[in-house]
Protein backbone atom coordinates (compact mmCIF):
# COMPACT_ATOMS: atom_id res chain seq x y z
CA UNK A 1 0.00 0.00 0.00
CA UNK A 2 1.28 3.35 -0.66
CA UNK A 3 1.50 5.56 1.68
CA UNK A 4 -0.68 8.64 2.42
CA UNK A 5 -0.48 12.00 2.14
CA UNK A 6 -2.44 14.18 5.13
CA UNK A 7 -4.62 17.53 3.78
CA UNK A 8 -2.50 20.56 4.69
CA UNK A 9 -4.89 22.00 6.63
CA UNK A 10 -4.48 19.73 9.71
CA UNK A 11 -1.47 20.82 10.53
CA UNK A 12 -2.93 24.70 10.50
CA UNK A 13 -6.23 23.58 12.64
CA UNK A 14 -6.47 26.37 15.55
CA UNK A 15 -8.17 24.38 17.61
CA UNK A 16 -6.91 20.54 17.22
CA UNK A 17 -5.87 19.47 20.43
CA UNK A 18 -5.20 15.64 19.93
CA UNK A 19 -3.41 14.08 17.03
CA UNK A 20 -2.21 10.76 16.38
CA UNK A 21 -0.19 9.61 13.31
CA UNK A 22 0.49 6.30 12.84
CA UNK A 23 2.05 4.19 10.18
CA UNK A 24 2.18 5.22 6.93
CA UNK A 25 1.30 8.70 6.58
CA UNK A 26 3.28 11.77 5.70
CA UNK A 27 2.48 15.42 5.20
CA UNK A 28 4.30 17.40 2.69
CA UNK A 29 6.66 16.48 -0.37
CA UNK A 30 10.26 16.84 -0.13
CA UNK A 31 10.07 20.06 -2.61
CA UNK A 32 7.17 21.51 -0.80
CA UNK A 33 7.70 23.70 2.69
CA UNK A 34 4.84 23.87 4.81
CA UNK A 35 4.74 26.02 8.02
CA UNK A 36 2.89 23.44 10.75
CA UNK A 37 1.07 25.85 13.50
CA UNK A 38 -1.33 24.17 16.16
CA UNK A 39 -1.82 26.49 18.86
CA UNK A 40 -3.73 24.58 20.91
CA UNK A 41 -2.53 20.78 20.57
CA UNK A 42 -2.04 19.46 23.80
CA UNK A 43 -1.44 15.78 23.33
CA UNK A 44 0.55 14.40 19.99
CA UNK A 45 1.50 10.67 18.92
CA UNK A 46 4.21 9.88 16.04
CA UNK A 47 4.44 6.39 15.05
CA UNK A 48 5.72 7.25 11.48
CA UNK A 49 9.25 7.16 9.72
CA UNK A 50 7.73 9.20 7.08
CA UNK A 51 6.81 12.49 8.98
CA UNK A 52 9.54 14.89 10.45
CA UNK A 53 9.41 15.32 14.03
CA UNK A 54 11.68 18.41 13.78
CA UNK A 55 8.96 20.02 11.46
CA UNK A 56 6.02 19.49 13.38
CA UNK A 57 7.57 19.99 16.87
CA UNK A 58 8.38 23.31 16.14
CA UNK A 59 4.54 24.09 15.66
CA UNK A 60 3.35 22.94 18.56
CA UNK A 61 3.81 25.59 21.18
CA UNK A 62 1.46 24.28 23.61
CA UNK A 63 2.01 20.56 23.69
CA UNK A 64 1.73 18.50 27.11
CA UNK A 65 1.82 14.57 26.08
CA UNK A 66 4.37 13.29 23.66
CA UNK A 67 4.23 10.04 22.17
CA UNK A 68 7.40 10.30 19.96
CA UNK A 69 9.19 7.20 17.56
CA UNK A 70 11.82 7.67 15.73
CA UNK A 71 13.24 4.95 12.94
CA UNK A 72 16.68 5.25 12.28
CA UNK A 73 15.95 3.50 8.88
CA UNK A 74 14.23 6.59 7.44
CA UNK A 75 15.85 9.21 4.97
CA UNK A 76 16.18 11.93 7.44
CA UNK A 77 17.21 11.56 10.86
CA UNK A 78 17.91 15.07 13.10
CA UNK A 79 21.33 15.46 14.31
CA UNK A 80 19.67 17.62 16.75
CA UNK A 81 16.49 17.35 18.45
CA UNK A 82 14.67 19.10 21.02
CA UNK A 83 11.62 18.20 22.79
CA UNK A 84 9.48 20.75 23.56
CA UNK A 85 9.60 22.62 27.33
CA UNK A 86 6.30 22.71 27.65
CA UNK A 87 5.80 18.69 28.02
CA UNK A 88 4.39 17.17 30.96
CA UNK A 89 4.37 13.70 29.69
CA UNK A 90 7.46 12.42 27.09
CA UNK A 91 7.36 8.87 25.15
CA UNK A 92 10.96 8.56 22.97
CA UNK A 93 11.40 5.88 21.33
CA UNK A 94 14.42 5.72 18.45
CA UNK A 95 15.91 2.24 17.07
CA UNK A 96 17.42 0.76 14.10
CA UNK A 97 20.77 -0.51 12.66
CA UNK A 98 20.70 1.71 9.12
CA UNK A 99 23.18 4.87 10.14
CA UNK A 100 25.77 5.07 7.92
CA UNK A 101 29.26 5.18 9.70
CA UNK A 102 30.04 8.83 10.72
CA UNK A 103 31.76 10.59 13.87
CA UNK A 104 29.36 13.03 14.57
CA UNK A 105 27.10 12.75 17.79
CA UNK A 106 23.30 12.65 17.56
CA UNK A 107 21.83 14.83 20.33
CA UNK A 108 18.43 14.70 21.83
CA UNK A 109 17.66 17.57 24.41
CA UNK A 110 15.25 17.18 27.01
CA UNK A 111 15.50 20.48 28.97
CA UNK A 112 11.94 20.01 30.42
CA UNK A 113 11.62 21.35 34.07
CA UNK A 114 7.88 20.68 33.94
CA UNK A 115 8.39 16.92 33.20
CA UNK A 116 6.39 14.64 35.34
CA UNK A 117 6.70 10.84 33.22
CA UNK A 118 9.49 10.20 31.02
CA UNK A 119 9.63 6.58 29.08
CA UNK A 120 12.81 6.70 27.23
CA UNK A 121 14.14 3.57 24.81
CA UNK A 122 16.68 4.47 22.47
CA UNK A 123 19.18 1.28 20.87
CA UNK A 124 21.98 2.92 19.29
CA UNK A 125 23.99 0.94 16.77
CA UNK A 126 27.60 0.62 17.31
CA UNK A 127 29.17 2.60 14.55
CA UNK A 128 27.50 6.01 15.45
CA UNK A 129 26.65 7.50 19.51
CA UNK A 130 23.47 8.93 20.34
CA UNK A 131 23.98 11.22 23.26
CA UNK A 132 21.03 13.02 25.80
CA UNK A 133 21.55 15.66 27.38
CA UNK A 134 18.99 16.71 30.30
CA UNK A 135 18.85 19.32 32.56
CA UNK A 136 17.21 18.40 36.15
CA UNK A 137 13.59 17.52 36.58
CA UNK A 138 12.36 18.90 40.00
CA UNK A 139 9.13 17.39 39.56
CA UNK A 140 9.67 14.31 38.18
CA UNK A 141 6.97 11.39 39.02
CA UNK A 142 7.90 7.79 36.94
CA UNK A 143 10.43 7.01 34.76
CA UNK A 144 11.53 4.32 32.67
CA UNK A 145 14.74 3.84 30.93
CA UNK A 146 15.50 1.07 28.42
CA UNK A 147 18.90 2.17 26.68
CA UNK A 148 21.11 0.32 24.28
CA UNK A 149 24.54 2.27 24.39
CA UNK A 150 27.28 0.24 22.61
CA UNK A 151 29.98 3.52 23.12
CA UNK A 152 32.25 3.50 25.65
CA UNK A 153 31.31 6.99 26.89
CA UNK A 154 28.12 6.36 29.68
CA UNK A 155 28.80 9.79 31.13
CA UNK A 156 25.18 10.95 29.34
CA UNK A 157 23.07 8.14 30.85
CA UNK A 158 24.75 9.00 34.82
CA UNK A 159 24.11 12.94 34.15
CA UNK A 160 20.27 11.11 33.38
CA UNK A 161 20.17 9.21 36.45
CA UNK A 162 20.90 12.50 38.30
CA UNK A 163 18.67 14.68 36.31
CA UNK A 164 16.05 11.52 37.91
CA UNK A 165 16.85 12.47 41.74
CA UNK A 166 13.62 13.39 42.25
CA UNK A 167 10.94 10.95 40.67
CA UNK A 168 8.88 8.60 43.04
CA UNK A 169 8.99 5.42 40.22
CA UNK A 170 11.78 4.48 38.46
CA UNK A 171 12.56 1.30 36.01
CA UNK A 172 15.88 0.43 34.39
CA UNK A 173 14.98 -1.98 32.03
CA UNK A 174 16.68 -4.00 29.36
CA UNK A 175 20.00 -3.19 29.11
CA UNK A 176 20.33 -0.02 31.05
CA UNK A 177 21.69 -1.57 34.08
CA UNK A 178 24.52 -3.51 31.67
CA UNK A 179 25.69 -0.24 30.52
CA UNK A 180 25.83 0.80 34.15
CA UNK A 181 27.67 -2.36 34.96
CA UNK A 182 30.35 -1.55 32.30
CA UNK A 183 30.72 2.17 33.26
CA UNK A 184 33.51 3.01 35.64
CA UNK A 185 33.06 3.57 38.75
CA UNK A 186 30.72 5.84 40.06
CA UNK A 187 28.36 7.11 42.95
CA UNK A 188 24.79 6.44 42.39
CA UNK A 189 22.82 10.07 42.95
CA UNK A 190 20.71 10.59 46.28
CA UNK A 191 17.22 9.61 45.05
CA UNK A 192 15.02 11.66 47.62
CA UNK A 193 11.56 10.58 46.79
CA UNK A 194 11.86 7.26 45.44
CA UNK A 195 9.75 4.96 46.59
CA UNK A 196 9.11 2.36 43.80
CA UNK A 197 11.98 0.74 42.12
CA UNK A 198 12.30 -1.50 38.62
CA UNK A 199 15.78 -3.05 37.74
CA UNK A 200 15.90 -6.02 35.31
CA UNK A 201 19.37 -7.53 35.75
CA UNK A 202 21.71 -8.76 32.97
CA UNK A 203 22.88 -11.12 35.87
CA UNK A 204 22.14 -10.90 39.59
CA UNK A 205 24.78 -8.47 41.77
CA UNK A 206 24.66 -7.71 44.92
CA UNK A 207 27.31 -5.45 45.72
CA UNK A 208 25.24 -2.95 42.29
CA UNK A 209 22.03 -3.10 44.49
CA UNK A 210 23.46 -2.35 47.89
CA UNK A 211 25.14 0.67 46.37
CA UNK A 212 22.00 1.58 44.49
CA UNK A 213 19.86 0.61 47.72
CA UNK A 214 22.10 2.89 50.01
CA UNK A 215 21.09 5.84 48.21
CA UNK A 216 17.08 5.10 48.20
CA UNK A 217 16.35 6.25 51.59
CA UNK A 218 12.42 5.83 51.29
CA UNK A 219 11.81 3.14 49.36
CA UNK A 220 9.00 0.77 49.70
CA UNK A 221 8.82 -1.42 46.51
CA UNK A 222 11.69 -3.06 45.06
CA UNK A 223 10.80 -5.38 41.61
CA UNK A 224 13.65 -7.23 40.26
CA UNK A 225 13.76 -9.51 37.48
CA UNK A 226 16.93 -11.80 36.75
CA UNK A 227 15.62 -13.48 33.81
CA UNK A 228 17.03 -11.35 31.06
CA UNK A 229 20.63 -13.19 30.46
CA UNK A 230 20.39 -15.85 33.18
CA UNK A 231 23.98 -17.44 32.55
CA UNK A 232 26.10 -14.38 31.64
CA UNK A 233 28.50 -13.07 34.31
CA UNK A 234 29.64 -9.38 34.30
CA UNK A 235 32.29 -8.05 35.73
CA UNK A 236 30.71 -4.84 37.86
CA UNK A 237 32.83 -1.57 38.30
CA UNK A 238 31.53 -0.15 40.64
CA UNK A 239 32.77 1.04 44.63
CA UNK A 240 32.11 -2.36 47.65
CA UNK A 241 29.02 -0.99 49.23
CA UNK A 242 28.80 0.00 53.07
CA UNK A 243 28.79 -2.70 55.13
CA UNK A 244 25.52 -1.55 56.90
CA UNK A 245 21.99 -2.23 55.75
CA UNK A 246 20.83 0.44 53.69
CA UNK A 247 18.23 2.47 55.92
CA UNK A 248 14.95 1.50 53.42
CA UNK A 249 15.67 -2.02 53.93
CA UNK A 250 15.13 -1.95 57.91
CA UNK A 251 12.43 0.95 57.81
CA UNK A 252 10.21 1.26 54.55
CA UNK A 253 10.82 -1.33 52.00
CA UNK A 254 7.18 -3.39 52.32
CA UNK A 255 7.08 -4.84 49.39
CA UNK A 256 9.84 -7.20 47.24
CA UNK A 257 8.95 -9.19 44.27
CA UNK A 258 12.44 -11.54 42.43
CA UNK A 259 11.62 -13.09 39.40
CA UNK A 260 13.93 -15.52 37.63
CA UNK A 261 15.80 -16.77 41.25
CA UNK A 262 18.34 -19.18 40.72
CA UNK A 263 19.82 -19.50 44.25
CA UNK A 264 23.10 -18.23 42.97
CA UNK A 265 25.07 -16.91 46.60
CA UNK A 266 24.28 -13.16 45.57
CA UNK A 267 20.69 -13.97 45.49
CA UNK A 268 20.69 -15.72 48.89
CA UNK A 269 22.29 -13.61 50.98
CA UNK A 270 20.30 -10.31 49.44
CA UNK A 271 17.03 -12.28 50.38
CA UNK A 272 18.45 -13.06 53.39
CA UNK A 273 19.16 -9.54 54.41
CA UNK A 274 15.47 -8.18 53.30
CA UNK A 275 13.56 -11.18 55.12
CA UNK A 276 16.24 -10.73 58.40
CA UNK A 277 16.48 -6.80 58.88
CA UNK A 278 13.05 -5.76 56.98
CA UNK A 279 11.14 -4.71 59.70
CA UNK A 280 8.16 -3.31 58.29
CA UNK A 281 8.29 -5.61 55.23
CA UNK A 282 4.86 -7.18 54.24
CA UNK A 283 5.37 -9.40 51.28
CA UNK A 284 8.42 -10.74 49.63
CA UNK A 285 7.52 -12.56 46.08
CA UNK A 286 10.20 -15.43 44.76
CA UNK A 287 9.63 -16.29 41.19
CA UNK A 288 11.40 -19.25 40.70
CA UNK A 289 13.47 -19.93 37.27
CA UNK A 290 11.13 -22.27 35.25
CA UNK A 291 14.09 -24.58 34.22
CA UNK A 292 15.00 -25.54 37.87
CA UNK A 293 14.17 -29.21 38.51
CA UNK A 294 11.52 -29.80 41.53
CA UNK A 295 14.20 -30.88 43.91
CA UNK A 296 15.89 -27.46 43.59
CA UNK A 297 12.93 -26.03 43.93
CA UNK A 298 11.74 -27.53 46.75
CA UNK A 299 15.81 -27.18 48.60
CA UNK A 300 14.93 -23.62 47.84
CA UNK A 301 11.53 -23.43 49.49
CA UNK A 302 13.03 -25.11 52.32
CA UNK A 303 16.23 -23.04 52.58
CA UNK A 304 14.52 -19.46 52.39
CA UNK A 305 11.74 -20.10 54.52
CA UNK A 306 13.70 -21.53 57.21
CA UNK A 307 15.06 -18.04 57.74
CA UNK A 308 14.14 -16.05 60.44
CA UNK A 309 12.11 -12.67 59.62
CA UNK A 310 12.13 -9.33 61.06
CA UNK A 311 8.95 -8.63 60.52
CA UNK A 312 6.07 -10.43 62.31
CA UNK A 313 3.24 -9.55 59.75
CA UNK A 314 5.80 -10.76 56.66
CA UNK A 315 3.93 -13.03 53.92
CA UNK A 316 6.65 -15.04 51.74
CA UNK A 317 5.56 -16.79 48.27
CA UNK A 318 6.83 -18.73 46.25
CA UNK A 319 5.54 -19.05 42.19
CA UNK A 320 6.70 -21.81 40.25
CA UNK A 321 6.83 -24.36 42.22
CA UNK A 322 4.80 -27.42 40.79
CA UNK A 323 1.82 -28.84 43.15
CA UNK A 324 2.96 -31.91 45.09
Amino acid sequence: MDAIKLPEGIFTCPSLKSLVLNGDIYFFDASEVLNVYLPSLKNLKVHSSLVDAEEILSGCPALESLDLDLEVCCLKIPKLLQMPRTLKSLTFSESGFYYAETEEIYLREIYIPSLEYLNLRIETPEEVPIRVSVMNFPIMVEAHLSIEEWAENVDWMLELLQALSETKVLALKDRTTDCLFRAPGFAFPEFHRLVNLELDFPCFNKCFLLNFLHNCHLLERLLINNSWFPTVELEYNGPIPPTMVPNCVTSHLKSFEYTGYQDSADECEFIACVLQRGLVLKTMTIHLKSNLNQATKDDIVMKLSAIPRGSTICQLNFIGQNPK
